[in-house]
């Protein structure tokens, strides 16, 4: 019983700490081979145009992945369709001796790319967030998953 509820207390301290994700979802990339052609796509209403969020990146590779960082275009559809915002990033997942970052043992590792922090939605509606792999290979071997993180900032908000 004792061991029950030290489960049930560890369950709701690790769900508390994570309230401010607004949006997290990760979609997989078919045979681990990203054609440059493939945007991954995600949807989200989003009704508050007064708080702050900041935006990352979720990509998960294998040691196949053949460079020490990635290129990603990123493009923001706003609910008017009449705005579109296309950024570029990059983001290394190798430090400069080769080893890998991220978390993750064996051959696959777990990164999480910030790329925009205190960012308020200026319309209320339906966004789409398209992600494209940004390099000159026509098929990107070793990257398995790409998702879209935004949490809730707590910073300047009065």
């Amino acid at each position: 019983m004792k061991y029950i509820l030290n489960i049930a207390i560890l369950c709701v301290m690790a769900t508390a700490c994570n309230s401010n994700v607004f949006f997290d979802e990760s979609k997989k990339i078919n045979k681990e081979k990203w054609n440059y052609n493939e945007k991954v796509m995600f949807e989200l209403n989003v009704l508050d145009t007064v708080s702050k969020y900041n935006f990352a990146v979720n990509l998960r590779h294998t040691t196949d992945y053949p460079y020490s960082n990635i290129l990603f275009f990123i493009t923001t559809i706003y609910p008017d369709r009449s705005v579109t915002q296309r950024d570029t990033i990059e983001c290394y997942v190798a430090n400069s001796d080769g080893s890998w970052k991220g978390k993750g043992s064996s051959k696959i590792k777990d990164n999480r790319f910030w790329f925009a922090r205190n960012v308020q939605f200026p319309q209320k509606g339906q966004y789409t967030f398209e992600i494209e792999q940004a390099t000159r290979d026509t098929n990107l071997v070793g990257v398995s998953d790409v998702g879209l993180h935004i949490e809730r900032s707590f910073a300047n908000q009065k």
